[in-house]
Order: structure tokens, then sequence, then C-alpha cells
């Protein structure tokens, strides 16, 4: 493009969400194909509504197009964020495109979803993470699908490990470890100068003030922003009122503002960004303190254990109240701060099965189903009164089962609901 011929926006060229606003056409590729193609427009609000959705049905109106009337909607398509999308979205756009679909996506968005051999089959690998220090990504990938520990929530194939940035060490009696090329951006850092991540220490207010005075004595160019303080907890009252003692803490003991970033969505000059895990996504900070009750056992708390871990790019803390249990991760942090590399075990043919197949009935099981549908369906189910329904869904919120285990949710609430009436 030359300067005196500028962009024509939304004629030839439209950068926009994957849905968009059913009153306005260019506002997403959705409501614009709804348009294109004389498509009802299904809103997102509408039961059952999802990506697999709409773009099932704009396809099924596209097929049934007779070929003499066909137009293609656009000569490219560049779509990233791949792993959001179902397949249907892709033979979609392979179909309304006249030329050619360019799909980028992130192989470390998601540790469970995106382990199928789709991955593999792409032109390109960028398979380096240059935000997040190698040591930290290492910690947040075995800590988040256990590969410390005897009971592993995920496996990868060779191949994949590769695909996702690991060299394979194969040891005796199945030991494995897996290592990660050292990344530029930390060639000034010298690995044995500091822990990348440090795991344990109270999750009172107190510590981590002791834990911020040590960085601002440790950097002394530091500012509040340089620092994110990320809760973890499900418990909304619970973590409000942490919140609140923080914050004040905070101002009272290091004279620094808070930005409470769950209420504005933003980050703030010279404020300690303080958020639940919902707005903190895509964002980086020199340094992370990651605060949580226990680690759960479960597939969504140690995604986004794993996600919250890798916001920073110079060192993550980890405070955890229940300690029980978290020797391994210790002994495998450990590991990985002194000699650069995971340890762990490879597990056997019939652990692989068992893994694959639990992961699996997770992902179908919560494929289009909201958390609120599927526990309103059991309260209904047992006829649960109204009353209770409140204070049981919290009580639920705060175990260690995943939240979407049916036969686990119906045991609990049998068992409890007496207590919540």
């Amino acid at each position: 493009m030359r300067v005196e011929k500028q962009i024509e926006w939304d004629k030839r060229l439209w950068v926009s969400h994957a849905w968009g606003s059913r009153n306005n056409p260019n506002s997403g590729l959705y409501s614009y194909l709804c348009n294109f193609y004389n498509v009802n427009f299904l809103r997102f609000s509408y039961q059952g509504t999802g990506y697999k959705q709409i773009f099932t049905q704009i396809l099924e109106a596209v097929n049934a197009i007779e070929e003499k009337d066909f137009r293609f909607a656009f000569d490219y398509i560049l779509i990233d964020e791949r792993q959001d999308f179902p397949n249907v979205f892709f033979e979609l756009c392979e179909k309304i495109a006249k030329n050619k679909v360019y799909i980028a996506g992130d192989i470390f968005q998601d540790i469970y979803e995106n382990t199928n051999n789709t991955v593999l089959e792409v032109d390109i690998v960028l398979n380096k993470c240059y935000r997040t220090d190698p040591r930290t990504l290492m910690f947040a990938h075995g800590v988040g699908i256990g590969l410390f520990e005897k009971k592993k929530l995920n496996w990868f194939s060779d191949p994949y490990w590769s695909v996702i940035g690991y060299n394979i060490e194969r040891l005796e009696n199945r030991t494995i470890r897996l290592y990660r090329e050292p990344i530029r951006r930390f060639d000034d850092l010298n690995i044995g100068d500091f822990e990348s991540v440090i795991m344990g220490g109270s999750t009172h207010p107190s510590n981590v003030i002791k834990i911020v005075k040590g960085l601002q004595d440790m950097h002394k160019e530091i500012k509040p922003d340089d620092i994110a303080i990320i809760l973890l907890e499900e418990n909304q009252k619970n973590l409000f009122s942490y919140i609140d003692g923080l914050s004040y803490a905070i101002n009272s003991k290091l004279e620094w503002e808070v930005n409470r970033a769950y209420e504005n969505q933003t980050k703030i000059p010279n404020t300690i960004y303080i958020s639940n895990i919902n707005n903190i996504k895509g964002l980086e900070f020199p340094f992370v303190i990651c605060i949580t009750g226990a680690i759960k056992n479960t597939y969504k708390y140690r995604n986004v254990l794993y996600t919250m871990l890798t916001r920073s790019f110079i060192q993550s803390y980890l405070l955890v109240t229940d300690e029980k249990g978290l020797e391994a991760n210790k002994e495998g942090l450990k590991i990985i701060n002194e000699y650069n590399y995971i340890e762990t075990i490879e597990p056997t043919d019939r652990e692989k099965k068992e893994i694959e197949n639990k992961l699996k009935k997770f992902i179908q099981s919560n494929a289009n189903v909201s958390f609120e549908d599927f526990i309103k369906e059991i309260f209904n189910e047992l006829k649960i009164p109204i009353k209770s329904r409140k204070k049981l869904t919290e009580a639920i919120l705060n175990t260690d089962f995943d939240k979407f285990d049916k036969q686990k949710t119906i045991k609990f609430i049998k068992t409890n609901s007496e207590f919540y009436n």
C-alpha cells in the first residue's frame, strides 16, 4: 500500500471479532457473513449458542447455495487465536475465502485442549516463549499437568513435546528429563543469581508486604506497576475481603497505591495490579505474586495456575495457604532452578490411556455447558430448595474436585444439603 492510497476500512479490509452484533455487519465475522449470505443472526445470549453452532449454521447455508450463485466473502482471511475455535470455523473460512486462509495460534494457551495431532499440521511452529523465563515456563507446565506428582493430569507424545519446545532425554526406569533452549531475552541474567519461581510462604498480607520490600531492596528502580498480585480463588466473598486487607497493608506499609483491576480491567501507572484470574490474560509483568488456598487437583484450576505463573518475565511467587502435598512440586522446582530441566516419570501405556480417557470425558462434558447451567440442572434433579442453592454453590466452588464432575457434585450436595437449609 502507498501513502496516497489509504486503507478502505470495512470495504477492502476488516479487523474484527469472530461474533459481532446483529445491528452492525462490520462488527464481527459472523455478523458480516449473516448479512452477506442472508442468514438469521443468533445472539450470544441465545440458549446453547457457541462458536460451533453459529459457524455450522453459516457453513450449512453456504453449502446450500447453487454453484452458479455462490460468491466468495473475502479474498484472504487471517485468523488469530486458533485455539479458541472449533474445526468447523476453519472449514467455513476455507470455503468463503477466494485465495488463502492464514491461521495463527498459541500452543501455550491451554495445556489440556491442544494436545491433538492437528497442532502438528502447520507450516511454521514458533515454540519459544519470549515473555517468560524458561524455568518459570517449565515449572508452570510441570505443576499444571502434574509432572512432579505420581498421578499425572496429562501427558504429551514425543512430537508434541518437541512442538512446545522441549528436548527429551530418557534415563532408566522411565525417568525423563525435559530441557528447553535458552532465550536471548534472558541471556544477561545469570541462572545462578536468582530463582525464577519461589514457592511457599504464608499468604497473609504481612508476608506479601515482606516479599515486595525484598524486591524493593534488590531492584532499586522498581515501580508499583512492575508487580501483579493474582488471587486464584473462586469464592468472591473471601477473595474481596482478602483484597481489602491486602490493599490497606500496601497503602499503609509501602505507601503505594493499589489498582483493583477486577473493577476497571486496565493497568494504571504507578499502582500495584491486584486481580482475580479474569483480568490478567495477555498481560505481562516483571514480577508476579500468585496467591491460592491450595493446589487443587482439577483441570480448570491447574490450567489457570499454569497461565497465571507465566505472566512474569523475571520472577513469579506462588504462595499457598495449605501446603499439604506440596513436597513433590517443591522438589521439582528445586531441580529446575538448579539444573534447568524437568525430571519426571513417564506414565505406563495403561496410565496414558487412563489419562487420555479422563481428559477426553472432561472436555466433552464441558464443551457447551456453563457451570451455572450444570449446577442448576443438578439442583433441579435433586429438588434442592431455592434458598439453599446459593450457599451450596459457594461451598462446591471451594471444594478440591472438578466442578463439572457430576457424580462427585451430586454426592457432595446430598451429604451437605442439610447444613445449608
